[in-house]
């Protein structure tokens, strides 16, 4: 029975763990893209939608990208962490356990944004050549291409 218990645990772990991850994921794009900072956005491109049969364009920007994404990934993460008890009756997580669990979970997501959204934008925003330092150099370059200027540029 212990064993049982135990395994739901670990399921519960996991649940719990995606959905903070799915949540900050989509929290940081927006952010992002409030802020302007390109730098970290997962889509830079414009995409223009004909609304049929008229003649007329929809222009999505990157602002509205990540409106959609976090729409997409907040609003369920949310939604079930609302309705967590009612999904999960049997087994449960600690507070403190639960506060681990949060801050892993943002972490990975920070982390992971910052090397997605470097990665995708690695040949779009490499030709930039910003002067600014800090989170302002963001705006127009990618984590990885800052942590290179600021850091391996240094040393040589």
């Amino acid at each position: 029975m212990d064993n049982v218990v135990e395994l739901q645990t670990v399921g519960l772990v996991w649940r719990y763990s995606v959905v903070v991850f799915a949540a900050v994921l989509g929290i940081i794009q927006v952010a992002s893209a409030h802020a302007g900072l390109c730098g970290l956005l997962f889509i830079l491109c414009k995409a223009r939608v004909r609304l049929w049969p008229s003649h007329y364009y929809w222009t999505i920007t990157p602002l509205y990208f990540s409106y959609l994404f976090a729409v997409i990934t907040v609003v369920p993460s949310l939604a079930y962490l609302f309705m967590w008890n009612s999904y999960n009756e049997v087994g449960i997580i600690e507070g403190s356990e639960q506060a681990g669990l949060f801050v892993l979970s943002t972490l990975a997501a920070g982390l992971f944004s910052l090397f997605l959204s470097s990665i995708i934008n690695h040949w779009q925003l490499r030709h930039n050549r910003t002067q600014a330092q800090g989170i302002e150099a963001l705006k127009e370059i990618t984590w990885f291409q800052a942590f290179w200027r600021r850091w391996v540029r240094r040393a040589e």
